[in-house]
């Protein structure tokens, strides 16, 4: 009986046939967590350090408010011009779920995607 034809050219020595394994990257750690308190003073360029562009933007009697959406929920920020540097600092925070109801702040600052610098 004849030897069974061959598909292609003989494997390597010790090769099973299967393509190699892909490299194992490791996972980033964890960014550090961001307390809604610590959010209180952000600057502008703080936030958007922090949280990427804001959704939205208005200037509003003196208060400048940035939206940005976190996972399940919106986070408005409210900065007001700080008498000591002048620079505009955030004051406020408020959270709301989908539904447009109040949430919990932190959970939604938790909730909120971070950049890595």
């Amino acid at each position: 009986m004849a030897p069974p034809a061959s598909s292609g050219p003989p494997a390597a020595a010790g090769s099973s046939g299967a393509a190699p394994a892909e490299p194992e990257v490791a996972a980033l750690p964890p960014l550090p967590r961001i307390a809604v308190q610590a959010v209180l003073g952000y600057s502008r360029p703080d936030l958007v350090a922090a949280f990427g562009a804001p959704a939205f933007s208005r200037i509003d009697k003196g208060a400048e408010i940035l939206r940005f959406q976190g996972e399940g929920c919106v986070l408005d920020v409210f900065l007001y011009k700080d008498a000591k540097d002048a620079a505009a600092r955030v004051a406020h925070v408020e959270a709301r779920d989908e539904a447009g109801k109040a949430t919990d702040r932190q959970s939604c600052v938790d909730a909120t995607p971070r950049l890595r610098g």
